[in-house]
């Protein structure tokens, strides 16, 4: 009985553990307990006779035979995908579970947009939306926790341009005004303006950082935070700016609540990217939902 092949789910097991290098982390992804994730690496470490594990005080890493098993138990996985892609696809059936991670203003936006039109298009299709930052997104991809994701970048992409879906210059956002006369402000007026922005590694705060380096000012950042939301609740109140797209300023309509300026001296540009996991063979129904989600990205840009 040890010596038969593991079953599928135990090595998915297996390397969900190795990502993370760290049971409970593992046990709470996956949705099982962590004595059930330790029972299981027990049991495949009997079936192999190796240890694949080194267990320490701040988790698990790999033994030499466990980065092996790594390698190969990926690759089993992707054919064993790989496989039941291909005969969904043969069937035409278009069902599965497809997970979507959106960033904020494109969840407020395109959230209900893409569930109708999936819904109508593909019932069999369940949705599965996240919602993150950027570098977040980037990790779940790597992983294979979801199938797309919007990113963004501040410096043009050497990507296909199918990835590609919108660019919008950064604006400053507040009250009250910055100026008078033109809608447009020199990157290095920022230093004079009480900015709140997200802290590093965001990609629009390297960008921003790395700037205003470049041009010798400092930048007078009076509050750091992620979340778009905290942003605009505090500039609601207080007399300091963020730096948000032209994009997001127009679809939420934030020029009607603040002041707004274009920066320029150097324009700084948000592009939009929808990326796709490479952990994983693309289902059908996740092409189908790509292109859904692309061409409603491409229209909100537009209008």
């Amino acid at each position: 009985m040890t010596d038969r092949a593991p079953e599928l789910e135990t090595l998915r097991l297996f390397v969900k553990v190795a990502e993370l290098g760290n049971l409970t982390h593992a046990a709470t992804v996956i949705g099982i307990t962590q004595p059930s994730v330790s029972r299981a690496l027990r049991s495949l470490e009997g079936r192999l006779h190796a240890t694949l594990f080194h267990r320490t005080g701040r988790g698990v890493k790999l033994t030499e035979t466990g980065e092996r098993a790594l390698l190969s138990a990926r690759a089993l996985l992707g054919h064993a995908d790989q496989f039941v892609t291909d005969i969904r696809d043969q069937t035409g059936t278009t069902t599965g579970t497809v997970t979507v991670a959106l960033l904020t203003t494109y969840l407020r936006l395109l959230a209900a947009d893409l569930f109708e039109e999936v819904a109508t298009q593909y019932p069999g299709i369940v949705l599965r939306l996240q919602e993150s930052f950027s570098v977040q997104h980037e990790d779940w991809l790597s992983n294979g926790w979801v199938d797309i994701a919007l990113v963004t970048r501040y410096r043009k992409p050497r990507m296909d341009k199918e990835d590609l879906l919108a660019a919008a210059d950064l604006m400053v956002v507040g009250n009250p005004d910055t100026g008078r006369g033109d809608d447009a402000i020199s990157f290095r007026t920022l230093a004079a303006i009480p900015l709140v922005l997200p802290a590093a590694p965001n990609g629009l705060r390297v960008r921003v950082d790395d700037e205003a380096r470049r041009q010798g000012v400092r930048l007078n950042v009076v509050l750091e935070a992620d979340s778009v939301e905290a942003q605009h609740a505090v500039i609601s109140r207080q007399r300091c700016y963020a730096l948000w797209s032209q994009h997001s300023v127009r679809m939420l309509q934030l020029n009607t609540r603040f002041a707004t300026r274009r920066i320029i001296e150097p324009r700084l540009p948000r592009y939009v990217m929808m990326r796709t996991s490479t952990h994983h063979p693309l289902s059908r129904a996740s092409r189908e939902v790509a292109r859904i989600l692309r061409r409603l990205v491409v229209a909100a840009h537009a209008s």
